[in-house]
């Protein structure tokens, strides 16, 4: 439970320097890129890479033999529900479909770096 806190802490943090990042380049360099739904889709990935990685450490607690199998099972979990959203959005808001799209690309892969780096480390203290 220690390893959530950290990671929940550390979350909040990287969450909020994005949104801080964000906020000034869409209020400057970025304005005509500017999506409003660009903060809804920050708060969706934020929470479910929390539930999704309190999921991981619960799984690498109890067993390590089926730590790998567990993971990969919660990250074809995680690509569905990021699927469905994305397949939604664009068919429900296509002209804004390109900046949604470039918009969590981008939080998808430093969310996905941000938690596979607290992964390792934590399997490595393990």
């Amino acid at each position: 439970m220690q390893a959530f806190k950290k990671f929940i802490i550390k979350e909040l943090v990287f969450t909020g320097s994005i949104g801080l990042i964000a906020f000034v380049l869409f209020k400057t360099v970025m304005n005509q890129f500017y999506a409003p739904v660009f903060w809804l889709l920050l708060g969706i990935i934020s929470v479910l890479t929390g539930i999704l990685h309190y999921s991981i450490l619960q799984t690498g607690e109890k067993t390590t033999a089926k730590f790998a199998t567990k993971f990969m099972a919660i990250s074809g979990i995680k690509m569905m529900i990021y699927l469905v959203l994305i397949t939604g959005y664009v068919f429900i808001y296509p002209l804004t479909a390109k900046f949604f799209l470039i918009s969590f690309l981008i939080l998808y892969f430093l969310y996905t770096s941000f938690e596979v780096i607290l992964i390792v480390k934590y399997l490595k203290l393990k």
